[in-house]
């Protein structure tokens, strides 16, 4: 009997946990409908890239911000007190996008250049190595395992966000929680401390920057510059580095390049659905990470500027401030009326080093951006020459000096905090790599091609090997236990 009882309960744990990872997938991609029907009212050329990640960004926005009001209201967080309501909230959404997709264009599919196909090559490689370090370690780093693990079971324990206590890490408990509740949600999901599961949706929203830098880039100087700008990304040694650690840097980043991606379409559109979008990503940038909140006076100063030179009216504006405030707000009133603070002292401000080899960063270490820091540094430098004389340039620049100005003055102890804005910079970089290619004759391009296919296939495959922890164990036992990965992790730290 007590056999027939534990291969009972075996079968329930692997079934429930098969099951989470089903629904999580389908959680990712279940605000598609909505993000194809808010794209649809204001129908542009930017490709079904642009729908699917926005649909993600949505989907685990509109997730986490429910779990957030139902705490804020009392109710207590189990798996179908959150799944139920979400999944009426995107029944909505697909409501919405049955009724309006007759009226939709389709388009038609556009053959691939050879650097296209090479780009998508790179970041298969770099994205396959990344999800699967994701999925076979548990949470390794120090600040996912004491900060945003450690909150994602708390709630996951306790049913409600995590209270204010005096201690000597209370601080930390401030930061905002959409990364920390996805952990969350994965544990009711699975019925157990699913760590490999909660892994996923972060680095898949570290991932999201890739396509959110293509259209981007593609957006502001055309097809090549975002294809361009995507493998760049890719090969960013940094970027494999902490896409899967269940850090908030490239998260926060992939919501800060959505906003910049909407407030561009803005200038153009002059639509309601690029200002409620460029709010709502905002908005959630700041729901990721505290260090976005200077990104939204970045955005009022960008939707000022339209107004004053009459490419947007008021109600546009306000609109897009409204958006950003209504889902960023909720979590730093809660935060200043609880703990009398919205942004926690976190920050070592006293070990920054705002020195020449910190303001040339992007060339003085490659081991951090290898080449692509110096297309960064290259486009930096030419972008400003050229900021007062175009818009996109101006542009790209207010979205990205003014942080990295903030990071070199008060964070430089640390390079990781440039993930935070390095889409947009990576962007600046593609473009010009762009331009100086095109200065090359066409003789010399063709005979450099090669060259290039077997540069990007190396630094892909180098990018892919950075991606992933603990190489020599894995190697020498890929077969490793639970309790022999916790055992090394601990090791390592």
């Amino acid at each position: 009997m007590m056999s027939f009882w534990f291969h009972e309960g075996v079968t329930i744990y692997l079934v429930q946990t098969v099951f989470a990872w089903l629904l999580i997938i389908l959680v990712c991609g279940a605000a598609y409908p909505w993000a194809a029907w808010l794209l649809a009212k204001n129908p542009r050329d930017d490709g079904r890239s642009l729908t699917v990640i926005v649909g993600f960004a949505l989907s685990v926005g509109m997730l986490t911000l429910l779990m957030l009001w139902e705490a804020l209201l009392g109710v207590h967080l189990q798996w179908w007190s959150i799944t139920l309501p979400f999944a009426l909230l995107m029944l909505v959404g697909w409501l919405l996008w049955l009724g309006s997709r007759d009226a939709q264009g389709r388009c038609p599919p556009t053959p691939k250049s050879l650097s296209h196909r090479m780009a998508l090559l790179i970041v298969a490689i770099v994205s396959a190595a990344t999800l699967f370090n994701a999925a076979y370690w548990p949470f390794s780093r120090t600040d996912a395992q004491r900060i945003y693990a450690r909150y994602g079971r708390v709630m996951w324990i306790e049913g409600t966000l995590v209270s204010f206590v005096t201690r000597d890490d209370s601080f930390y408990q401030a930061y905002p929680v959409l990364v920390p509740m996805t952990i969350t949600y994965t544990y009711l999901a699975s019925g157990w401390k699913n760590e490999y599961l909660a892994r996923i949706i972060p680095t898949l929203l570290s991932l999201g920057c890739l396509p959110a830098a293509y259209v981007l880039g593609k957006m502001l100087y055309g097809e090549q510059a975002g294809v361009v700008s995507l493998a760049l990304l890719a090969l960013t040694p940094a970027f494999g580095r902490w896409a899967s650690a269940g850090y908030v840097d490239l998260p926060m980043a992939f919501f800060y390049t959505l906003a910049a991606i909407f407030a561009w379409r803005l200038r153009a559109s002059q639509h309601w659905t690029d200002a409620l979008l460029a709010g709502v990503m905002m908005g959630l940038a700041a729901w990721t990470k505290n260090a976005a909140l200077p990104g939204i006076p970045l955005l009022a100063v960008w939707l000022v500027w339209l107004w004053v030179k009459r490419e947007i009216n008021i109600r546009l504006l306000a609109l897009s401030l409204a958006a950003c405030a209504g889902i960023a707000a909720p979590w730093y009133v809660r935060t200043l009326a609880e703990a009398g603070m919205i942004i926690p002292p976190t920050a070592w401000t006293d070990q920054a080093q705002p020195n020449l080899d910190n303001l040339l960063i992007f060339i003085t270490h490659p081991e951090i951006f290898g080449l692509t820091g110096w297309a960064i540094a290259v486009g930096l430098i030419a972008t400003t020459v050229q900021a007062l004389r175009r818009a996109q340039p101006a542009f790209l620049l207010l979205w990205t000096l003014p942080y990295f100005g903030f990071w070199w003055l008060l964070l430089s102890y640390d390079s990781r905090f440039l993930l935070m804005f390095l889409p947009p910079l990576v962007v600046l970089g593609g473009a010009w790599c762009v331009k100086l290619w095109e200065r090359i004759p066409a003789l010399w391009q063709k005979r450099l091609l090669p060259l290039g296919v077997a540069l990007g296939l190396l630094l892909a495959l180098h990018a892919a090997w950075l991606s992933v922890e603990f190489k020599d164990a894995l190697l020498r036992h890929p077969l490793m236990s639970h309790e022999e990965k916790l055992a090394l992790i601990e090791e390592g730290s």
